[in-house]
């Protein structure tokens, strides 16, 4: 397709949207053809790339483009003609960049070992003679988080080799930071009781401190004690929880629930199953 000039210059802002959307295209382009040349595809991601190849826009090619009207004529028939190379470019560039960030996030982890396993201010579950420990933040706002309750409930029954280190990573808003910051204070205050308030903040459907309090009293925990620790020990709880935020930002935690078992970050609630394979592989080593 040929290009002319003309007198009349095309705004800057639009040379720099038209060039946006160029370079666009070319990452659908190179996406698209990248996805066909690798041999390692499945029969099923085949199928899929050969049914997107790339299809002509329906433009004269011969038909001069003199300025950015014409430009953004030829990107919008290309698009329309091909929207799927759009959506894989996207999804190419999604997962590239997941993965460089899990790369990055088991980096950390190895150095990061300290702050995960050793951190004397986190609540923790520590059977006699465990060999394998897990931690996992969590925000007590999150429904991912309630559910991976269940799942970690059970793994810990079937298994009293495990160790389970709590971090706080209040990411849901004030409701979220009130409950942590009563969490970090019961830890203060009745560490052995911990897990039963955990449970019970777990499998309510209240958010708040006037939840957590609730908690608090339903594990059979001193609710004025816990109350004074809120104020007296008011600057090492925020320590606390800027610690857990900045440690599980550090490591790829982007949402709740993650897990962290060996140098291994493990996003989102899995299966009892998948934990125990993980656990299992640690052990064999």
């Amino acid at each position: 397709m040929s290009f002319s000039k003309k007198n009349q210059k095309p705004s800057n802002i639009k040379l720099v949207v038209a060039s946006i959307i160029v370079a666009a295209i070319a990452g659908a382009l190179y996406f698209n053809n990248s996805n066909k040349n690798n041999s390692n595809n499945t029969a099923e991601t085949k199928d899929a790339s050969t049914s997107n190849d790339i299809k002509p826009s329906g433009l004269d090619p011969d038909k001069g483009v003199s300025d950015v009207k014409d430009v953004e004529q030829v990107v919008a028939k290309w698009i329309e003609a091909n929207p799927q190379a759009i959506i894989n470019s996207v999804q190419n560039m999604q997962k590239k960049m997941m993965e460089e960030q899990m790369k990055n996030a088991q980096k950390n982890i190895g150095q990061k070992q300290n702050e995960l396993y050793n951190d004397s201010n986190s609540p923790q579950y520590a059977p006699e003679g465990y060999d394998v420990s897990m931690v996992e933040f969590y925000d007590y706002a999150c429904g991912y988080c309630k559910k991976a309750q269940t799942i970690v409930d059970e793994l810990i029954k079937s298994d009293n080799k495990v160790r389970v280190i709590y971090k706080d990573f209040p990411i849901l808003g004030e409701p979220s930071q009130e409950m942590s910051k009563v969490s970090i204070a019961v830890n203060i205050v009745a560490p052995n009781s911990f897990r039963k308030f955990h449970d019970a903040l777990m499998k309510t459907n209240e958010r708040g401190k006037s939840a957590a309090l609730k908690a608090v009293k339903a594990a059979g925990i001193d609710v004025k004690k816990v109350e004074d620790a809120l104020k007296n020990e008011k600057d090492k709880i925020e320590k606390v929880l800027q610690d857990n935020l900045s440690l599980g930002s550090s490591i790829g935690i982007t949402g709740t629930p993650g897990f962290v078992i060996g140098e291994e970050l493990i996003p989102g609630a899995m299966d009892v199953g998948v934990f125990k394979e993980k656990i299992n592989s640690i052990r064999s080593k």
